[in-house]
């Protein structure tokens, strides 16, 4: 065999093993999202509101949704995050309250919270929701989540709210 097509072969065998290893890494990058059942013994007094219609230039809406840990065990709070840009949440327990925390995606994360609710313990959850992050091109209807991740029990509690965005 000739040296060209030993260097030809050898430069197909490499970009081979190139494209088949980043196919790999990439899969393992995305990966399948944890999966969760809804986490039981957390109640909402209310998980959702309609806001109807909401002025695009009018400021940030802000509601609150009280939960409550129904149950004789204590709940472990691990993560707050919200399914768009546009929605930021908080959650406060006993006089504390976290930080505001947005959606996660493009490599982003939130830090865990690893908040304790005590049995038969009264929080809030407080949204945010900015009619104004899509701009112009963000009128219109809009159904929006917020998600709280527990890790024992583990489940996700999902607090909804909808509305349209109008000019």
């Amino acid at each position: 065999m000739g040296k060209d097509v030993k260097i030809f072969l050898g430069m197909i065998g490499f970009t081979f093993l190139l494209v088949v290893g980043l196919a790999f890494v990439q899969g393992r990058e995305k990966g399948e999202p944890e999966k969760f059942s809804d986490v039981l013994g957390l109640v909402a007094k209310t998980e959702y509101y309609d806001l109807g219609d909401v002025p695009i230039n009018r400021g940030i809406v802000t509601k609150e949704y009280e939960v409550e840990n129904n149950t004789d065990k204590v709940m472990k709070l691990k993560k707050i995050a919200t399914s768009c840009m546009c929605t930021k949440a908080s959650f406060e327990i006993e006089g504390k309250k976290t930080k505001f925390f947005g959606m996660e995606g493009h490599g982003d994360k939130n830090p865990p919270v690893n908040i304790e609710i005590a049995p038969q313990t009264q929080a809030k959850v407080i949204m945010q929701f900015d009619p104004a992050a899509h701009g112009p091109q963000g009128v219109g209807p809009f159904d929006r989540s917020v998600l709280l991740t527990f890790s024992d029990p583990k489940g996700v509690k999902e607090l909804k709210f909808s509305g349209k965005v109008i000019n």
